[in-house]
């Protein structure tokens, strides 16, 4: 059953954003003829009646290789350093959706100054600056500034935040357990010497009490930390049996089992 909060959070949404189309059309106003020689709104309803499809294809277009490739990059640096960093029997690395946040941000606050910045490079800078007046007009608000401010407000820290995870790894190498984090913070190693206990969990528990599948094997070691194969993973429905087998034999130790992380109890309360 659904609480009153998030039935709260998503009606918020909708309220927000009306809320910010409203703020954009009171602040940011569509621009106003500079002289009355310039065409008319209905002359240019009709100049740009075919232009209008034509541009919002190519925007979509370019959106979507925007998004593709930055996406790309990322996947691909991260995996880069996270291979650079030294042998490793298995290679644990952040969710695979975290790389798609900047580039859909990103390509809905540029793909349209992208569009028209093509359009002014291959063809006339002065027809596409009027087609984007004449968009704005249309919206009541100056499209082109205020995606420009999505951009620096929205997509820009986003960006920032998604590079600072850029060298999050966890490597599971011969003899220890190395766990980079975020923001290029300094590597942590466990020594699997030092290890204590093995549990394999099942997922993590919602506010409801229900458990999600989040899978993963929690270490806990002799000076009282804890390592989870689940931190920086994917969503798995079950543990890998070779990583769970390699484990077992590094540690020498059996492997226990817990439905949630908070389950577990703390070592030194362990029989």
């Amino acid at each position: 059953m659904t609480s009153p909060i998030d039935l709260l959070g998503r009606a918020l949404v909708p309220i927000a954003v009306f809320a910010a189309f409203a703020l954009f059309r009171k602040y940011v106003p569509a621009k106003l003829p500079e002289t009355p020689n310039e065409p008319s709104s209905k002359d240019l309803d009709t100049r740009f009646e075919h232009t209008k499809w034509t541009f919002g294809i190519g925007m979509v277009l370019i959106g979507i290789l925007f998004a593709w490739a930055t996406h790309a990059v990322l996947v691909w640096t991260n995996g880069y350093l996270s291979h650079s960093d030294g042998p490793a029997n298995f290679l644990f690395l952040p969710q695979t959706a975290i790389w798609w946040f900047f580039p859909g941000f990103g390509a809905l606050c540029l793909s349209w100054e992208i569009a028209l910045q093509i359009w002014s490079l291959f063809g006339s800078r002065a027809e596409a600056t009027q087609y984007s007046d004449w968009t704005s007009s249309r919206h009541g608000m100056d499209s082109r500034k205020v995606l420009r401010w999505l951009f620096v407000i929205v997509a820009l820290p986003i960006g920032v935040l998604t590079v600072l995870d850029l060298n999050s790894h966890d490597i599971v190498g011969p003899t220890e357990i190395r766990s980079c984090g975020y923001a290029f913070a300094t590597c942590k190693n466990y020594p699997f010497s030092e290890a204590r206990r093995l549990t394999t969990i099942d997922g993590f528990r919602t506010r409801d009490g229900k458990v999600t599948p989040r899978t993963g094997i929690v270490v806990d070691f002799s000076d009282g930390r804890r390592w989870s194969s689940a931190d920086l993973s994917n969503f798995e429905k079950s543990v890998d049996p070779a990583f769970a087998g390699f484990l077992m034999q590094k540690t020498g130790l059996p492997m226990n089992f817990a439905e949630t992380e908070a389950d577990i109890p703390p070592l030194s309360a362990t029989p």
